[in-house]
């Protein structure tokens, strides 16, 4: 299972993310820490998706059989994938590059300066 169906609860993420080590993901992100690190990883996994929806032909996509979900079959790739892909990667690009915002814990940290400040030099 990947992508969407970690969301849905298809594939949980609790032992992918203590493999990973990291002790509380949803708190890293609601709170902005590491938020260039994610990003980067996101660009990366991202690009990956968006090279295999693209070298992939449409109908040729492997889908799960609706009598058996665990057969594999060849269907249509759902329309909804390589703009996600496309979304991810301008979004993390944004944040790789301005950062997560003075509101951040990776601002507060001094992480990224604050472009509405002056230098007092």
């Amino acid at each position: 299972m990947f992508g969407v169906m970690h969301l849905t609860g298809a594939s949980p993420m609790e032992p992918l993310v203590e493999a990973a080590g990291l002790p509380m993901p949803g708190l890293m992100l609601l709170v902005g820490a590491g938020a260039r690190v994610g990003a980067t990883m996101g660009m990366i996994v991202s690009l990956g998706g968006l090279i295999t929806n693209l070298e992939i032909p449409n109908d040729q996509w492997p889908t799960p059989s609706e009598a058996d979900p665990s057969v594999i079959v060849m269907g249509t790739e759902p329309a909804f994938l390589t703009p996600l892909a496309i979304a991810i990667i301008v979004l993390s690009a944004i944040v790789l590059f301005k950062g997560a915002g003075a509101w951040s814990l990776d601002h507060r940290c001094g992480g990224a300066p604050d472009p509405h400040e002056e230098d007092s030099l």
